[in-house]
């Protein structure tokens, strides 16, 4: 399978599907199109307690890539966790891990990251491990039983905060 932004041809967000140019080399960098409001190109707004999800699901190994930011707290993002967080409301120093075979192993000083400036998470799942890292600072790793993931990817806020996503790519390992 050929990476994707969004996933191959179409993804949900706020139960709006979009279809998605793919004439872009290998990883696929595939923009959508009306996503909200009249733009046709990211960055894509991801409003207050709104949520964009993959149509598809994805089992490991996968490297997930996320170019997004926040203008203040909770940029939560979900596939082996239900959430993990940065800029968390209660601590924005700590990274939270809520779900999956990382739940609970939140990092302390490890959840922080700048306010309105793009970040670039990586996120590398294998049958065995994952590896969270923020602009090539690796934020959590855990060893787990990750074979049976297969879910789809999500981006999404909490509270009053605006997302903003500039791409999602995955490639499969």
């Amino acid at each position: 399978m050929k990476g994707a932004l969004f996933t191959g041809c179409a993804f949900l967000f706020l139960a709006v599907a979009t279809t998605l140019r793919a004439d872009s080399p290998d990883p696929v960098e595939q923009i959508p199109d009306g996503i909200k409001g009249n733009h046709g190109n990211p960055p894509i707004r991801i409003d207050p307690n709104d949520i964009m999800v993959t149509k598809d699901s994805f089992r490991p190994p996968i490297e997930i890539t996320i170019v997004a930011k926040t203008d203040s707290k909770n940029l939560r993002i979900g596939y082996t966790a239900d959430d993990v967080i940065f800029n968390w409301e209660g601590d924005e120093k700590q990274l939270r891990v809520d779900g999956g075979p990382g739940d609970g192993k939140h990092q302390m000083g490890k959840g922080e990251i700048p306010i309105d400036k793009y970040v670039t998470i990586k996120w590398v799942v294998t049958k065995t491990e994952e590896t969270i890292s923020v602009d090539g600072d690796v934020r959590f790793d855990n060893v787990g039983d990750y074979s049976k993931i297969n879910k789809p990817i999500s981006i999404f806020g909490y509270g009053p905060a605006i997302l903003k996503v500039m791409s999602l790519t995955t490639k499969q390992l």
